[in-house]
């Protein structure tokens, strides 16, 4: 029900905005932009602060585990599982991310601090020695795959070998991996072996050798996710993609092994007796997809123990449940529109700008961006759950975040002002914006598929951009299954269709923005400039080790993308996840132990158990 009710209430408001903005541009047929919203000038960071004091971020229930019980999880999409669960430096999707976190697929060896730094409590502790600019990795504990082998170093320093080989087509291979001395004369065929790897004589520890350590080295910017080198040594690496320990047989060293598969559907998991942290008491695991309007009847009836990432567009159906309890937590995830501005030479790894795009004009960017009023999307249809972003930083990043930029808060205004300063001025007979030679402007817009969203959010921002006279269409005149789209996007490169994107972004603990918006596929706007690519390296800098240099270096970059806008977050948000009451425990704040992503010996899904024999219903 509140759905209807929240598009009435936004088709209604973009309605009365007609009158306030006639006269301000608009080509026929173009509706006004949205008025501003309800708020009150709060800012992303306090809003943040309020979304989050409404929710508890983690929760302990008492009681014993009952034998016999399954396990039932559900991920929030409106795609099905690719099918990547063996090996992340595979996986593009982070619903199958989850799967691969459980059979440890896609877990570091190293845990994490609270801090998003590398700690020591996870199965392996590290070192870096910053005279040297080496970083080692040493096994403390006794690891076993799932099939029994002995999990080593050497199983890292495979990987490595994988990510870096010619023939991997995969996004891990970025901006620290081709730091390690030695790596690119692996990659162009020059050496046999990555001379910056370095492995002990018992294969329990492995130096790597630097050109330098940059800051964002610490935050979880060195890939610790090990492949089982005794099972993937022996498969061409052109052919791992499509091999079944890929897909649905793979080997992992995490709490569960998956024993069926029902394509794009459904995960069966079995508990794995050799977890490195001890046997979970959970013995069996369900896993499925559900479409985001199902999650909250699913939820009332007891269908799922915990759902992931439950709908902040059904929250306020569903605000005081009795069976189950909202953990809400900061989140590294954003959502951004990015604009297509070149292509990727796989030869050379590098993105190429291209001055004839579409796009190219840095006015346009910045003008669309004004044009939506993101503060009123996330107040009306999410509940105050989701909010304009306020940086081009992660939300967890605040200490690295120029609150001194004015960002692209909604000024339908300024944005018809900056069009007009940047020369587009000229109007075809239909009344829309042209190309600054007079040519027509037509804007394609790629949107991956979300049914529950669709019939909303596409018509407020497309009326939102044909109200300062951008003539903005879907691609292909319609939205697109999320997998092609990525796909499109990452690994097509000659696609010049493909003007803008918008997509919801998980950032990782990393603060630097290379291995997303450098020299690298997931880079999918394409832009690069000789400054921007100089302002990437002053992050990784040996003098950025230095705090106060490092925040300086983010700061310069941060203003240089206000004044240029490749891309920009536009909403922020707090992750909701719905927790069945028979759950014993629950870590939602990321990078805490226990979190999924981050076992430790006292707290991950080895500890957590089921207090009745079937989850609770309303």
């Amino acid at each position: 029900m509140k759905k209807f009710f929240v598009t009435v209430a936004l088709a209604a408001t973009i309605v009365l905005g007609l009158a306030a903005c006639a006269g301000t541009g608009g080509g026929a047929g173009a509706v006004a932009t949205p008025a501003p919203g309800a708020a009150s000038g709060v800012s992303p960071l306090v809003a943040l602060d309020n979304a989050l004091a409404r929710f508890p971020q983690y929760i302990n229930n008492s009681g014993e585990h009952v034998p016999g019980t399954v396990f039932h999880l559900g991920i929030e999409s409106t795609a099905p599982f690719q099918g990547l669960f063996g090996g992340a430096i595979f996986n593009t999707s982070a619903v199958d991310g989850h799967v691969a976190t459980l059979i440890g697929g896609n877990t570091p060896l190293l845990s994490l601090n609270n801090d998003f730094t590398f700690g020591n409590d996870g199965v392996a502790r590290h070192e870096f020695d910053a005279e040297n600019n080496t970083f080692t990795m040493t096994l403390q504990e006794d690891v076993f795959w799932s099939d029994g082998t002995p999990l080593t170093m050497r199983d890292l320093y495979v990987t490595y070998h994988i990510m870096a080989h010619p023939d991997y087509i995969g996004l891990r291979f970025s901006t620290h991996e081709r730091m390690i001395l030695g790596i690119m004369d692996y990659n162009s065929g020059y050496a046999d072996s990555i001379s910056g790897l370095q492995l002990s004589d018992d294969l329990r520890s492995l130096t790597f050798s630097f050109e330098n350590l940059t800051p964002a080295m610490r935050f979880n910017g060195i890939w610790t996710s090990p492949l089982p080198a005794h099972i993937f040594e022996n498969i061409a690496v052109a052919d791992m993609l499509s091999s079944p320990y890929v897909l649905d047989h793979p080997v992992g060293w995490g709490p569960f092994i998956i024993q069926n598969v029902v394509p794009g559907e459904s995960i069966h998991l079995v508990r794995n007796v050799n977890y490195v942290w001890g046997a979970p008491y959970i013995e069996e695991m369900v896993v499925e997809r559900v479409e985001p309007s199902f999650i909250p009847a699913a939820m009332e009836s007891g269908r799922f123990d915990v759902v992931m990432s439950f709908p902040a567009v059904y929250f306020g159906d569903t605000a005081e449940p009795t069976n189950y309890t909202f953990v809400g937590a900061p989140n590294t995830n954003y959502f951004f529109i990015a604009f297509r501005l070149g292509t990727f030479d796989a030869e050379t790894g590098q993105n190429v700008y291209d001055a004839h795009r579409t796009m190219a004009n840095p006015y346009l960017r910045r003008a669309m961006l004004h044009a939506v009023d993101h503060t009123q999307l996330g107040e009306v249809l999410f509940d105050g759950l989701q909010f304009a972003a306020g940086s081009y930083m992660a939300p967890i990043h605040t200490s690295l975040m120029d609150l001194s930029l004015p960002g692209f808060p909604f000024d339908p205004d300024l944005a018809n002002q900056i069009l007009d300063e940047g020369g587009f001025t000229q109007r075809d007979a239909n009344g829309w914006r042209t190309n600054l030679d007079g040519t027509p402007l037509e804007i394609n817009w790629a949107v991956g598929t979300n049914a529950a969203l669709d019939d909303i959010l596409i018509p407020f921002h497309i009326q939102a951009w044909n109200a300062i006279g951008l003539n903005v269409v879907l691609w292909q005149g319609r939205t697109h299954d999320q997998n092609f789209l990525w796909d499109t996007l990452d690994f097509d490169t000659d696609n010049e269709e493909i003007h803008i994107y918008t997509r919801r972004w998980t950032a990782g603990f990393n603060p630097h923005p290379s291995g997303r918006w450098g020299h690298t596929r997931m880079n999918s706007s394409r832009y690069t400039s000789p400054t921007y690519d100089a302002l990437l390296e002053t992050l990784s800098a040996p003098e950025a080790m230095d705090p106060e240099v490092m925040r300086q270096a983010y700061f310069n970059l941060q203003a240089y993308l206000q004044e240029h806008a490749p891309y920009a977050p536009t909403r922020w948000e707090i992750v909701l996840q719905a927790v069945n009451n028979r759950v014993s425990w629950w870590e939602g704040r990321p990078g805490y132990p226990g979190a999924p992503n981050n076992p430790t010996a006292d707290a991950g899904w080895h500890v957590i158990r089921l207090t009745a024999a079937q989850p609770y219903v309303r």
